[in-house]
């Protein structure tokens, strides 16, 4: 998909026809429009959504009156009005326009609740319009909403995806990505129909009453089990909310003169304390993999020396290793001649000697198994003693790590009671919030643990469930083809779930690749992003000689969330190629629109955002503004600009102050902000190149 141009007719602040036509080359592949804050770029972000799928941004106000306010204030009563936009944009080789409208008649001040109508054409080889039915139906297999905040994005918005509560949407990306909603359903549906045909089963003779009591039973289990998974999901979210809020609380208390130096030592203390975690943590993982594996060698103190000496009484009494192997003695005994050559006659008192060493003789396969016993066993002793050298190892190191994490939390928590001392009110409300908010976020911990705990206990009590229904009889053969149809079911239900768990995980890394290749293009420090396996974006600092969970900034979140988007553009991308898209996935090159996406960042990443950008996608669409990335834009983008356009803000006000009334670019300049003007909105002025 490339959009070719938008075109707005009286759509909120852009009153009359308005149109963009959007840079198309490979190389030129990058449009920027330069706005005011609140000066019209978030309109045109949203015209893009309400086009195509009828959704503004929750920031939007006043989301019903659509119509420009200065076309409706002026027009007579009962005056018919209009206002729209129609996008035309290449899909899969065909040319489309698609316009979403509404309709009004003037009547008073305040605009009706719109009806918009959507219509979609497609232009055929030979140059016809040919208008389309079911146009959302289209838009939504083409480009599906479910995915476009990752294609039209606010920039102000976006670093959430490297949050904790950003999973939810990366997850749900890999599902749209693949088309694999309808096999989530399948899976999730699968056990109501279990449960309801479990239901119709008759058992043989007087089992039927036994049969009824475990089907309650496991009703009631898969009741908690849902109940537990709710539970454990609200107290994702709860976390995740908690999380946000303490990254947001530690970032202002960085912007409070009075607070910033001891919140500096606090992050440098909690840096410290979460490598020591994290220190601490591996050896423990280590301790219980070297007990899991050797533990059992503490329990054998005395057993080398009882086989010792059990070996050397057999010895002693010439029956280890024995004197003649049996199968020596069988062989003269079958052949009927002794070794000397007398003949072994049955009933002979030679052949009752003979005999008699036959009981007397050793298997061949278990001397060499006392052997290799011996042999094990005089080294058990040696394993016991590293063993328990290697566990002494990891208590003192473990011991270590637990002591300089109670001294390094005491100094937290002294940094907390110094700052909760200070004389600013706002340092000692947020101080206050904060020690609230992770009191909160350890609750939900906890809680989320429980409900795990609780979860697999009830899985294993409905497996046992499942495994006494199984055995049961069905009476009639109406019943025994329900519990082949259950069995199908359960199979298909097993088969399904690897599936999607085997094809999300395969996009997940293909996706984590690409994450990484990206964000080492224009990360300024040395960190390793990584898709994990619960579809959450992380940053690890490699720095020292543990792994650690980096801390992460506005502009690292910007750069990573960015990154992530990058990698979908290209999966979609090479989904369409190599057709890796399943049932009803998408496939395709997608443009990126983006919004505000250099507003919080400092002069370094903005650069480095400006560089990366072009790269994101075939073709980008930037709006920002004069302020937040003028200089960093003609420097770093110029090469990559195809077409530039202002958005000029006009207001009827006489006195506005820090007004920017023009804007040079291309060595040309352009209206800004027109202070005084006879009308209130905004005008699209295209640059010459």
């Amino acid at each position: 998909m490339k959009f070719t141009s938008v075109e707005l007719e009286n759509f909120r602040p852009y009153a009359g026809v308005q149109r963009v036509n959007f840079a198309i080359d490979g190389d030129a592949n990058t449009t920027v429009l330069w706005g005011t804050n609140g000066g019209g770029k978030t309109t045109l972000l949203n015209a893009f959504t309400w086009a195509l799928y009828g959704a503004l941004s929750n920031d939007v106000e006043n989301r019903d009156q659509l119509i420009n306010s200065t076309v409706w204030n002026e027009a007579p009563e009962g005056t018919p009005l209009t206002a729209s936009v129609t996008i035309e944009f290449e899909h899969d080789g065909f040319d489309y326009i698609v316009k979403r409208s509404v309709y009004a008649s003037k009547h008073g001040a305040v605009q009706p609740r719109p009806k918009p109508e959507l219509q979609l054409w497609r232009r055929e080889k030979g140059g016809n319009l040919d208008k389309l039915d079911g146009p959302s139906l289209h838009l939504d297999q083409m480009l599906p909403e479910r995915l476009s905040h990752f294609f039209f994005v606010n920039g102000e918005r976006i670093e959430a995806l490297a949050k904790h509560e950003g999973g939810d949407d990366v997850r749900q990306a890999v599902k749209t990505l693949l088309g694999l909603e309808a096999m989530e359903r399948a899976i999730a549906h699968l056990p109501l129909i279990i449960q309801k045909l479990r239901r119709d089963i008759k058992a043989e003779g007087n089992s039927q009453e036994e049969l009824n009591n475990l089907l309650g039973k496991l009703e009631d289990t898969e009741r908690m089990i849902q109940d537990q998974q709710r539970r454990r999901s609200a107290a994702k979210k709860e976390f995740n909310h908690f999380e946000a809020e303490i990254h947001a609380l530690n970032l202002k208390m960085t912007q409070l003169a009075e607070a910033k130096e001891l919140q500096q030592d606090r992050y440098r203390l909690e840096d410290q304390l979460q490598r020591t975690r994290s220190a601490r943590q591996d050896q423990e993982q280590q301790r219980a993999a070297l007990v899991a594996t050797s533990g059992f060698l503490a329990f054998l103190p005395a057993l080398p020396d009882k086989i010792f000496a059990v070996t050397d009484t057999l010895y002693e009494r010439d029956q280890l290793p024995a004197p003649l192997k049996q199968s020596f003695v069988e062989h003269l005994l079958d052949r009927g001649t002794c070794i000397c050559g007398t003949q072994l006659v049955n009933g002979s008192s030679q052949r009752d000697a003979v005999e008699h060493w036959r009981t007397r003789g050793g298997l061949a396969e278990v001397e060499a198994a006392w052997n290799q016993l011996r042999g094990t066993i005089g080294g058990i002793t040696e394993h016991r003693e590293h063993m328990q050298q290697a566990l002494r190892g990891f208590d003192e190191r473990i011991a270590e790590a637990q002591d300089t994490e109670r001294r390094l939390e005491g100094e937290i928590g002294e940094i907390g009671k110094k700052l909760k001392r200070l004389p600013s009110e706002e340092v000692v409300a947020t101080e206050e919030r904060l020690q609230t908010a992770k009191l909160q976020r350890d609750e939900k911990v906890a809680a989320e643990g429980a409900a795990d705990h609780e979860i697999k206990r009830l899985d294993e009590q409905a497996n046992a469930l499942k495994s006494q229904l199984d055995k049961f009889k069905g009476k009639d053969a109406r019943s025994r083809r329900i519990q082949a149809r259950i069995a199908a079911l359960q199979e298909a239900q097993t088969v399904l779930a690897k599936i999607f768990e085997i094809l999300s995980q395969g996009v997940r890394r293909r996706l984590d690749v690409r994450i990484q290749e990206l964000y080492r293009l224009v990360s300024l420090k040395s960190y390793q992003p990584e898709l994990t396996a619960d579809f959450e974006l992380e940053l690890w600092d490699l720095s020292g000689s543990e792994r650690i969970p980096a801390p992460k900034s506005t502009g690292e979140n910007m750069l990573l969330s960015l990154a992530f988007v990058g990698s979908l553009v290209g999966e979609a991308r090479d989904a369409q190629k190599l057709g890796r898209t399943f049932i009803k996935g998408i496939g395709g090159d997608f443009p990126v629109v983006m919004d505000a996406v250099f507003g919080n960042l400092d002069e370094g990443y903005r650069k480095a955002v400006a560089d990366f950008l072009p790269r994101l996608a075939s073709q980008v669409v930037i709006l920002t503004s004069k302020a937040q990335a003028q200089e960093v834009v003609e420097q770093e983008l110029q090469p990559r600009i195809g077409r530039q356009y202002v958005i000029v803000t006009h207001t009827t006000k006489t006195e506005v102050s820090g007004a920017t009334n023009t804007l040079t670019l291309n060595g040309k300049s352009y209206p800004y902000q027109v202070v005084g003007s006879n009308r209130t909105g905004a005008e699209l002025l295209e640059v010459e190149n």
